[in-house]
């Protein structure tokens, strides 16, 4: 395989039949941009590493039951599963949203009003999908700015129930309002 370079189905079809020369070309081919795709979102070089290092050794160990059409379109969604996975397992929460809070601050004036209203319009959207319970502790966290402690005060509820009830609301605000704040973002920056 030396000195012949080779489209990443004909590697492909060589990693399917156990060949660490393939593995190794796909590996050097891939690996930088996937890298800074997941650095990009976890501004954590260990993190990033972590993750395509985890979607390699994944790529590996199925290499004989993978059957892949666009190899780079299945690498980087690979990447942000896994950086959404992480974040949601709150390893990387503080450097997952550090764009949101610059993108507040960088885009300043007309701009800025109109991307801070359409993401609470998008919050808001997604907190009237909310069971009523969840939804109202959602909205005194986000809008009143209150603690669980507060909340579960002024509900006459458990401290426990807030909790779970804001993690349950948080966890699908990540799962599902994240990706169109971050497509926002990537538009716009």
């Amino acid at each position: 395989m030396t000195g012949v370079i080779h489209t990443d189905n004909e590697l492909l079809a060589l990693l399917s039949q156990d060949d660490r020369n393939a593995f190794e070309s796909l590996y050097k081919r891939y690996w930088p941009t996937l890298y800074d795709t997941a650095h990009q979102r976890l501004k954590n070089n260990q993190q990033a590493e972590d993750i395509v290092q985890d979607i390699f050794i994944d790529l590996w160990n199925r290499r004989a039951r993978l059957t892949i059409a666009n190899l780079a379109a299945y690498l980087h969604t690979a990447v942000r599963f896994r950086v959404f996975n992480y974040v949601h397992r709150d390893l990387a929460a503080e450097s997952f949203y550090e764009p949101f809070e610059t993108m507040a601050t960088y885009y300043t004036g007309a701009d800025g009003q109109l991307l801070e209203k359409e993401m609470m319009r998008l919050v808001r959207a997604y907190a009237e999908t909310l069971p009523e319970k969840r939804r109202k502790i959602f909205l005194m966290h986000l809008t009143g700015n209150l603690s669980t402690r507060e909340i579960a005060e002024q509900l006459r509820v458990s401290q426990k129930t807030v909790q779970n009830q804001l993690g349950n609301a948080l966890h699908g605000l990540r799962t599902h309002i994240i990706p169109t704040l971050l497509l926002l973002l990537s538009v716009l920056g």
